[in-house]
């Protein structure tokens, strides 16, 4: 029933696809800038943040406690009722959360700038009620959740990329509407790259129904604090958005969007990290505590190593990228894209450490520092934007990145291994050369400039990585 490859194997599946998918999502996200402009493009980010919020509110867990529950069950004929019921659940949540919208978008200040946009980005509840990578994930079929995230990227560029210019010009729809529409479309089609395999393993396609009330609200008890952490945690992620669609104009929170999408692919990278890593996470905490223990070091410097150079990069060359990718279309996003490219790493490495809770039952600890950095954001952003626009919204998130961090670090203080510890210094010599090599480099193209930085970073980190890796248990 369930795959035979490691979390290793899988992550390589899962990132292979990414990788190209999320470069040329980062392609048609800054034509999509250039073609729109940064008032409309403000206005269509904005409808982004607020679908983030339906599509949580909508599924509350449920795919998360699906994979959790999933992963321990061996009979097909188990797995597909499972499945089914949990998919009738999430479509209900689906349709009681578009009906709240319909109430309460009409009362949000930017609904004016065009209704029908948030309305369309309303309606991705529906579509993500069907989505089935969760149960692909919970039986490890790594490779179908890759074909279909990557599908989803794809068909989404390349909609923008290959359809938007002409369906501006042969439709009377104005060409920013058709943005939320073509990702409708992304996301039902995408769906089938993993709604079919998973059909033929199961015996048939998921439908939804409902299981019995009691099971219902057993499930609801279980999701409610994974639902709850999962809202806050995108209070964090990007409430600087909604903030600046409340208190700027759809120019400023254009701006800021052309420096926050880009990076974007951070947070998209350790969600997938942890769609490999929770199913055997799950099973380890119950079943090998030593090893959970082992394995939670491993990912985490794994983690690490590949954010901090990440990070350091962004503030040394922030603005020859942000003046790279726009043609200088968009300076004001200069800034905000050097204090946001530290920012989210923070919030990817805090992301692994909360679900690492979630992964041992113990979620409802994740909790507490996920409200205090989130009321740190939204304190932040609504004192800094009125001051200093997008640069005050990335500094309010920085700060809550950085709390969120600190907090749920020293929670989980006791997992960590001297090992790690001893990797995190033996990363200070490679971080020193890749930030003299961007420096001395001044004088050549962006690209060359990333391309030794990393390469030099790379050189040095490989020996104490491969010592991290191949030490005793803890």
């Amino acid at each position: 029933m369930r795959g035979n490859r490691g979390v290793l194997q899988n992550l390589s599946i899962l990132t292979a696809g990414q990788i190209a998918a999320q470069l040329l999502n980062v392609w048609a996200l800054v034509f999509l800038a250039g073609h729109l402009g940064a008032h409309w493009f403000g206005v269509i980010q904005i409808g982004v943040a607020f679908m983030a919020y339906a599509l949580i509110i909508a599924e509350w867990g449920m795919a998360t406690l699906g994979v959790r529950e999933i992963s321990v069950l061996e009979d097909p004929r188990a797995v597909f009722r499972y499945a089914c019921s949990q998919t009738g659940m999430m479509l209900l949540q689906a349709i009681v959360v578009l009906g709240l919208g319909l109430v309460v978008l009409p009362r949000l200040p930017f609904y004016r700038e065009d209704s029908l946009v948030f309305l369309f980005y309303l309606l991705t509840v529906l579509p993500q009620a069907f989505f089935q990578s969760w149960i692909a994930t919970g039986i490890e079929r790594m490779t179908w959740v890759a074909v279909n995230k990557t599908a989803n990227s794809l068909l989404y560029a390349v909609f923008i990329l290959a359809l938007l210019p002409a369906l501006g010009n042969w439709s009377s729809l104005a060409v920013h509407r058709w943005v939320p529409l073509m990702l409708i479309a992304s996301m039902a089609l995408g769906n089938l790259a993993v709604a079919v395999p998973l059909s033929r393993r199961l015996g048939s396609f998921v439908r939804p129904s409902l299981p019995a009330w009691r099971e219902m609200r057993r499930r609801w008890r279980a999701t409610a604090a994974i639902g709850a952490n999962a809202i806050v945690l995108r209070i964090i992620l990007n409430v600087d958005l909604l903030m600046l669609g409340i208190l700027a104009s759809p120019a400023v929170a254009g701006s800021y969007a052309a420096a926050s999408r880009v990076l974007f692919f951070l947070v998209v990278a350790v969600d997938v990290l942890w769609a490999a890593l929770l199913p055997r996470l799950s099973r380890l905490a119950v079943s090998d505590p030593t090893g959970f223990r082992t394995a939670f070091n491993t990912y985490f410097g794994v983690l690490a190593t590949a954010l901090a150079p990440l990070a350091l990069g962004g503030v040394l060359l922030g603005g020859d990228i942000v003046a790279f990718l726009y043609r200088g279309q968009f300076p004001a996003a200069e800034r905000p894209f050097q204090l946001l490219a530290v920012a989210y790493p923070l919030l990817g490495l805090s992301s692994y450490l909360g679900n690492s809770l979630l992964a041992m039952g113990r979620q409802h600890r994740y909790t507490t520092p996920l409200l205090i950095a989130a009321a740190v954001a939204i304190l932040g952003t609504a004192v800094r934007i009125p001051a200093q626009g997008a640069t005050g919204a990335a500094g309010a998130m920085l700060l809550a990145h950085g709390i969120l961090l600190a907090l749920v670090a020293a929670n989980q203080r006791h997992l960590f291994s001297a090992g790690c510890g001893r990797l995190l210094l033996f990363l200070i010599l490679p971080l020193g050369a890749l930030a003299g090599v961007v420096q001395v480099t001044g004088d050549l193209p962006v690209l060359a400039r990333i391309a030794l930085g990393g390469g030099i970073y790379l050189a040095l980190a490989a020996h104490p990585v491969r010592l991290f890796l191949h030490r005793k248990r803890p």
